[in-house]
């Protein structure tokens, strides 16, 4: 069970990771800028 929360935590920096650096693609304050903004908080509360 614990490899598998180790496996997870991994999974989930990594996508953390990848859409900050697809943020870059959207000015700040667009929609995409803020649904890609509110995903990442919701992976990092979960970490």
């Amino acid at each position: 069970m614990l490899h598998n929360n180790i496996d997870m935590r991994k999974w989930k920096e990594e996508q953390i990771l990848y859409f900050r650096k697809y943020m870059k693609n959207f000015q700040k304050g667009s929609k995409e800028y803020a649904v890609l903004q509110r995903g990442i908080e919701e992976l990092e509360k979960s970490l």
